[in-house]
């Protein structure tokens, strides 16, 4: 029942809030009332798919995901109508060179990971698999995070790639890579050694999670999409 989480009034209040806004655009949309979860609730947009609201308690800030609207012309819309300068958002992409999002997921005890590779803006790969439990150590959605850094740099050095920038939304994979965290499991031991022999030329770019950017967003469904596999 919706009524067991935390923040579920706050949650639908702002759902409703932006359900008016939806049906002003044209956008029939209603709270699927069985989706609430403790950050998280889904709208229903007719015909369309889902759109999903987070809240973030630490910040008291909200945002939303679209991965789950099946048009991509209302998944713009929508995000259009959410916040008008996301489009400003994925100016950070060059769109010259090799550019890479990475992304990982957790769902009911499984990890998830995925990678989309882009040469001047194209998308020329895409990776995704699960972590086995054994490997995850407890860390969750990190671990994913972490094997999709590592199976994005192998396949760089794989097509012989020297240099590359990275967007990612979890600081750790960067601090630990440039040895600014220390490691302290298993898990994250292995990654930093790993990245320390690696001859890969890497710019890593910090953006936030589940607020519109483009291929944060498409890393973030492939990763999900492995957890259905």
């Amino acid at each position: 029942m919706s009524g067991e989480y935390k923040y579920t009034g706050k949650l639908k209040i702002k759902a409703e809030q932006f359900i008016t806004k939806l049906e002003s655009a044209g956008l029939t949309a209603r709270i699927e009332q069985d989706s609430f979860r403790e950050y998280s609730v889904k709208i229903e947009v007719d015909e369309c798919g889902f759109t999903t609201l987070y809240y973030k308690p630490t910040k008291n800030t909200f945002s939303v995901s679209n991965h789950e609207i099946r048009n991509k012309e209302i998944a713009d819309s929508i995000d259009k109508l959410w916040d008008p300068a996301h489009i400003e958002k994925n100016e950070i992409y060059v769109n010259k060179g090799i550019e890479m999002d990475v992304d990982g997921s957790y769902s009911a005890g499984i990890t998830s990971y995925a990678a989309v590779m882009r040469k001047n803006g194209k998308v020329v790969h895409e990776l995704s698999g699960i972590v086995e439990a054994g490997e995850v150590e407890g860390s969750h959605q990190v671990a994913g995070e972490i094997r999709a850094v590592i199976e994005a740099v192998n396949w760089c050095e794989g097509k012989k790639i020297k240099s590359v920038i990275i967007y990612y939304d979890y600081l750790g994979l960067e601090m630990w890579a440039c040895g600014k965290w220390k490691a302290k499991k298993n898990l994250t031991k292995e990654y930093t050694a790993f990245m320390k022999t690696r001859p890969l030329k890497i710019e890593w770019v910090k953006i936030d999670s589940h607020t519109g950017v483009k291929w944060n967003e498409y890393a973030d469904k492939l990763a999900k999409k492995a957890l259905e596999a």
